[in-house]
């Protein structure tokens, strides 16, 4: 009986010793500090602002054209290759341009002899002459109308080239030229020899339309051969040689090398905040991390464009042309993307905590802050705010510790709270 009272004291012994070692141990576990991730509220700059995605494109840009058309045989240049201004680049093919010429000369040539007789009789076998001239002239033009008449039967269905049936056009319009040029001669001849005929004012006139088109001809064959603009790099060649390209059509562009700027598009409703001579921030994306510089704004679209959104949406954007500060390595090239930050408001000296540090209290808001190590509520009245900061106007003071993880166990008015750094 005496030993089992023993054991049983023991066991009470034991359970006493355990649930006192429980309570010391729930009582540390009470009075050990939260750990937390806390911010020491201080002075500081916040800014709002806004970022677009930009593309580098030349600063000075020359389209090349081809004014007449033709067939290039001699393309001098490929893309990328460095130019200097009046280099040729390109040679249309002017044979029949060369013809053109030589023709018209002659025919000044034989107008200004004709001007020097003209105040000579006319014999009348020269009159003969000049009238089986004309009438040769047109049975010629006869005949070539005959032909293309057939010839045109034979493109609309088909069997000709398109070649073949400009050249029969061709033939027509010199048969007609040619018999307007003899029937001209013939008049010449009869009225030269009447007495105050006017004959020298039609010499003058013909010898002037003839000097006019002798320089619009030399003009053509000029522009037969496709200069630079300016010094730059090949860009965007659209042609080959061989290639038959139509008056008008784009054959390259030039652009001066080293010197770009950025082009974004922003939102319309952003675009009122920006003005001219605002300084930027460009990110470019590299190997060894971005690279960020400056740049100002040079130019303001004064009215907004369509784009449409990567979401599908359809968005009113204006152009602002950002001007780069460039570094010496940039690597800047046409068409690269890079990121375009504006400044849109900034102020400095400002009590700034992030917005997520901040929760709905008693209609208002307010943020943990840890005062004599015990964390407490504190209600607080928000001012200026960007996308992730928030000035605090009301209810913190420099030095104040903010807890950060409002989701943080165990957080609650008065318990203990340690920084975790």
């Amino acid at each position: 009986m005496k030993f089992n009272l023993v054991k049983y004291r023991r066991k009470i012994l034991f359970g006493a010793a355990a649930v006192a070692l429980a309570a010391v141990v729930f009582l540390g576990e009470a009075l050990k500090p939260l750990e937390a991730e806390l911010l020491r509220v201080e002075k500081r700059s916040i800014a709002r602002t806004l970022q677009e995605e930009g593309f580098v494109v030349p600063a000075a840009e020359y389209p090349v054209f081809s004014v007449y058309g033709g067939r290039i045989v001699d393309l001098r240049v490929e893309e990328g290759d460095v130019v200097e201004k009046g280099e040729v680049l390109a040679v249309f093919d002017a044979r029949d341009l060369h013809f053109q010429l030589a023709q018209l000369q002659a025919q000044l040539e034989s107008v200004k002899g004709d001007e020097a007789r003209m105040h000579q009789e006319p014999y009348r076998s020269q009159l003969r002459q000049q009238e089986l001239l004309v009438e040769k002239a047109r049975l010629d033009l006869e005949a070539a109308r005959t032909s293309f008449a057939r010839i045109e039967a034979l493109y609309k269905s088909g069997a000709i080239s398109t070649k073949e049936y400009e050249e029969a056009l061709k033939a027509v319009k010199a048969a007609e030229n040619a018999l307007e040029q003899q029937e001209e001669a013939l008049s010449l001849l009869v009225e030269s020899h009447k007495p105050g005929s006017g004959t020298g004012r039609y010499y003058a006139g013909m010898k002037e339309s003839l000097q006019a088109q002798i320089e619009a001809v030399k003009h053509k064959i000029e522009e037969s051969r496709i200069t630079a603009p300016a010094a730059g790099v090949v860009a965007d060649l659209a042609v080959r040689e061989g290639m038959v390209v139509p008056p008008g059509s784009p054959l390259m562009t030039i652009f001066q090398k080293d010197s770009y700027l950025v082009e974004v598009f922003v939102l319309a409703g952003d675009a009122g905040s920006l003005k001219e001579g605002m300084k930027v921030e460009l990110v470019q994306e590299g190997a060894g991390g971005d690279l960020v510089f400056g740049g100002v704004v040079e130019r303001i679209a004064p009215a907004a464009v369509e784009k449409i959104s990567p979401l599908g949406l359809k968005e009113q954007r204006v152009k602002v042309t950002v001007k780069p500060e460039t570094p010496k390595t940039p690597g800047l090239r046409p068409g690269c993307a890079l990121d375009v930050r504006f400044t849109l408001e900034k102020q400095e000296g400002r009590l700034v905590v992030p917005k997520t540090a901040l929760f709905p209290y008693r209609g208002g808001e307010a943020v943990w802050v840890v005062r004599r190590g015990r964390a407490k509520i504190q209600p607080v009245k928000k001012g200026f705010e960007n996308d992730r900061e928030v000035v605090i106007e009301k209810g913190l003071q420099e030095g104040d510790r903010v807890v950060l993880d409002l989701q943080l166990a165990g957080l609650k008015e008065d318990k203990r709270v340690a920084d975790r750094s």
